[in-house]
Formats: C-alpha cells, sequence, structure tokens
C-alpha cells in the first residue's frame, strides 16, 4: 500500500491504512461468524471503513460533494471501474446508527468482534490523517493507482463480509435492536443488499485495470463538470477557472455578447490579481493584459439563436464574487492573484475556440462583405479564400482579433506569476472547506444523473486475505 507522504519512514497513515487491510483480511479469514451481540460495533466499524473509502477515492478522482449515486449497470462496469467503483462506496452503508466513540470504548476479547473494534480504530485514524494531510503530499499518478487498488480490495473484502452482518442481523436480540434502533429484516435486508450491488465487480475490475501497467492519471477519470462550482476558499480559484475552460468546451449555443462578458469578466480578475499581488512585475502584467481584454466587443458579430448557456457565466460570477471581497491583506491573496494570473492563457484559449466554433457552426453572423449584391445582411463567415473574382474576404470579427491579441499578453502574465501557487488544488478542496467548517462543496445546482435499473450481480470470487496485504 502507498502512502499519501513522501517521507521514507512509514507514517501515521500509512501504519492505519495497512492496519485496516489487515484487519479486513483477518476477517476474511476467520471461520467464526458474527455474534448478535456484538451488531453494535461491527456496523460501526464497517460504516467507518466505507467512509474512509468514499474520502480516498473522492480525493483521488477529484470528486466534489456527496453525490447519491443510482444502480450500476454492467456498461458503466465495461466502461469505467473506478467511477462504478466509486459509485458502489456511495451506495454502501455507512450510517449505523450509533457513534462509533461508543462501541470503541468495549475490549472485546481475542477474535472477530476483536478485528472489527481494531478495524474500526484504524479506520478513525486513517480517514482522520487522510483528511488533515498537506495538499502536496497526495499521491499522484502511479502512487494514485496503488492507493485505488487498495481501495478497491478492501472495498470487495467488505462486501464479502456483508453477508455475515445480513446473517448476524436475523438474530438480533432486543437490547441491540434497542440500541440501533431498526429491525431485525430491516438490518438484513440492508447488508444482503449491499452485498449483491456491485462493489466486488467494481472492486475486481478497478484492481485489473491498476495492474495493467503505466496508467494516466486516476484524476481525468472523474465526473465532467456540467454545473458551475462554488467558489468559497482560495484553493477554489483555480478550480473555477478550470470549470470555465470545461463548461466552454460543453457548451452547446452561446450568445457573442456572453463571450464578451466573460472576456470583460477576466479583465476584471486580472485587475483583482494586480491588486492582490505583492509583485510589481506581475501586477504589470496584469493590467496590460486586462486593458487587452477589457476593450472586448461583439460588434461586427450577431446570432439568431433564441438560447444561448450560460453556465461558464454563471461560474465566473461565483469566482468574481468571492475575490472581490479579498483584501490584499489576506493570507493567501498572493496565491489567488498568482491561481488567477496562471489560469489566463487556458482561458483565453477556450474563449478563443469557442469562438470559433460559434462562427464555423453559422450559431454567429457576420456582416455580409458584399451587401450590395444581396438583401441579406447578415451572413455566415466564409472559410477560406473565396472562389468568386471580386469578393471582399470573409469579415474577422473584433471580438476575435481581441481574443488573439491577448494571447501573447496572457502567456507572459502567467510566466511572470511562477510557480503553482496550489501544487495539488483538488486534492486541497476537502481539507479548506473542513477547516472553515462549510459544508461540502455542492456545484451551484446540484448535478442530475440518469437513473439506471440495470443491476449486475456480484462475480463469485470471493477475494483472498494476500489482496487486502500488499
Amino acid at each position: 500500500m502507498s502512502s499519501p507522504t513522501a517521507a521514507n519512514r512509514p507514517d501515521v497513515w500509512t501504519q492505519a491504512w495497512h492496519a485496516v487491510g489487515h484487519r479486513v483480511a483477518g476477517l476474511l479469514d476467520h471461520h467464526e461468524p458474527v455474534t448478535p451481540d456484538a451488531l453494535p460495533l461491527v456496523v460501526a466499524s464497517h460504516a467507518a471503513t466505507v467512509r474512509l473509502l468514499v474520502a480516498v477515492h473522492r480525493d483521488l478522482t477529484h470528486r466534489q460533494g456527496k453525490v447519491k449515486e443510482e444502480w450500476l449497470t454492467l456498461r458503466q462496469l465495461e466502461a469505467n471501474p473506478v467511477q462504478a467503483l466509486g459509485a458502489a462506496l456511495e451506495r454502501h452503508p455507512s450510517t449505523p446508527g450509533v457513534a462509533l466513540s461508543d462501541v470503541l470504548t468495549t475490549n472485546p476479547a481475542p477474535g472477530p468482534t476483536r478485528l472489527w473494534h481494531d478495524l474500526a480504530r484504524a479506520a478513525m485514524v486513517a480517514h482522520q490523517q487522510w483528511a488533515n494531510a498537506a495538499p502536496e503530499s497526495r499521491p499522484r499518478h502511479h502512487q494514485a493507482w496503488s492507493v485505488m487498488a487498495d481501495v478497491a480490495a478492501i472495498g470487495q473484502g467488505l462486501a464479502v463480509l456483508d453477508a455475515d452482518i445480513s446473517a448476524a442481523a436475523t438474530r438480533m436480540p432486543a437490547a441491540v435492536q434497542a440500541q440501533l434502533n431498526v429491525a431485525p429484516g430491516v438490518l438484513s435486508d440492508r447488508y444482503a443488499g449491499a452485498a449483491t450491488q456491485g462493489l466486488r465487480a467494481a472492486g475486481e475490475r478497478t484492481r485489473h485495470l491498476a495492474e495493467q501497467g503505466p496508467l494516466p492519471d486516476v484524476a481525468p477519470l472523474r465526473h465532467p463538470r456540467t454545473r458551475p462550482e462554488a467558489v468559497r476558499a482560495p484553493v477554489h480559484v483555480p478550480l473555477a477557472q478550470e470549470a470555465v475552460v470545461e463548461l466552454l468546451g460543453r457548451a452547446g449555443v452561446i450568445a457573442p455578447r456572453d463571450v464578451v462578458l466573460l472576456a470583460q469578466a477576466q479583465a476584471t480578475l486580472s485587475e483583482h490579481a494586480a491588486r492582490l499581488t505583492t509583485n510589481p512585475d506581475v501586477a504589470a502584467a496584469a493590467r496590460r493584459h486586462a486593458a487587452v481584454l477589457a476593450g472586448a466587443a461583439s460588434r461586427q458579430l450577431a446570432t439568431i439563436e433564441p438560447t444561448s448557456d450560460s453556465r461558464a457565466i454563471e461560474q465566473t460570477r461565483a469566482l468574481l464574487h468571492y475575490v472581490a471581497k479579498i483584501p490584499p491583506t489576506h493570507p493567501d491573496a498572493g496565491r489567488i492573484a498568482a491561481a488567477i494570473a496562471r489560469s489566463q492563457p487556458h482561458v483565453v484559449d477556450a474563449l478563443h475556440r469557442t469562438g470559433r466554433q460559434q462562427l464555423g457552426t453559422g450559431a454567429w453572423l457576420v456582416p455580409n462583405p458584399n451587401e450590395r449584391a444581396t438583401t441579406a445582411i447578415w451572413v455566415r463567415q466564409t472559410s477560406g479564400p473565396s472562389t468568386q473574382p471580386g469578393t471582399p474576404p470573409a469579415v474577422q470579427p473584433e471580438l476575435m482579433n481581441r481574443l488573439v491579441d491577448a494571447r501573447p499578453h496572457a502567456h507572459t502574465l502567467a510566466q511572470t506569476a511562477g510557480v503553482n501557487p496550489f501544487p495539488d488544488t483538488a486534492a486541497a478542496v476537502a481539507l479548506a472547506t473542513a477547516r472553515q467548517g462549510l459544508p461540502p462543496r455542492y456545484a451551484v445546482h446540484p448535478p442530475a444523473f440518469p437513473r439506471a435499473t440495470e443491476r449486475p450481480a456480484a462475480p463469485s470470487r470471493t477475494p483472498r486475505s494476500t489482496d487486502l496485504e500488499r
């Protein structure tokens, strides 16, 4: 198993992470069933482990917010096992109905109950250490895949142990029923259903994928952005700019005036970067870049489309609202300025690509270069040289020229800003929001997922303990 830190010696997280795997392996190898009297401890330990796996999976795949996934489909299992693993973990029972602190005060005798007790303690420590880890210490690339394989293997083991919990629940005494506040049949069905919801299948496919040699980073396998994201902390600033780029790439029809608003908003952000930075070179470059974008206008452009995709504008508005409230004395003011500066080449290029796409599809119209020969005032922009002698060349809109002029200024600004101020931005989000006592960073509008009813059966193979002890 891999550690989220770069230290050569085993740290607390590594030791606790190893302990989680070893305890699950010990429970798989133990032949004694779960005793009904121990169910409060067992379900609390099981839930703590599931919450740990969900947290690690979210951070590795850069997923934000709590999303209740729908049933897994066979197509999802085959197309994206890592995403399917996250969906299965999200649906697994993780609310035991009893506080973990209440059951950890016991001192059970050696046996399966003791293993569940030790698993709960290890999961709690590992979860705490993971949440408090420095952003730059998060595993990346092959290390992230190693940890993801551990998540898959431990998840497989928990799915196997669900059947033991389900069987013990049918013999639950009245005192345990009162403590858990659940009927025996309900608890038994809950874990019997969890054993067949695809966690074992998704875990096995993810482990096989992780064992296939060099792979891209786990992060690109996250859910695509389809909604604007809230901006509540400094680490959200570069993520918001990344979201603007992605939402522009997913936009359908977007009006010229909206692209102008986005360009002018980036000019305002650059002015804020100049206000927040203490580096005079960054401030000067930011103001030069802002002066170019501020002159963007939608002259020489028109559209007959009745709608415009406003998601990128909503995302930019949320970012502007946050940055405008940051004073120059803020401890992260310089990092916010650097993040804005470093994002400018990507956003300007995305705006230019969007304009070219809208012109190419005919969503944007340009003035007719040969207006006297026809009654049409606005026409689609022609691509390439005209084949008609004496035909004026195609009109190049002023907005597109402005974006082309802004490109070198954007790259100069990014280079002046220096190194990335947030080495692993998305991985730091959970920690930043937790320290501020904020709820999970939902999108501005909650995402909607299509309902799928096809539920695959779990494979019959039982994970070996050696799979968990790597």
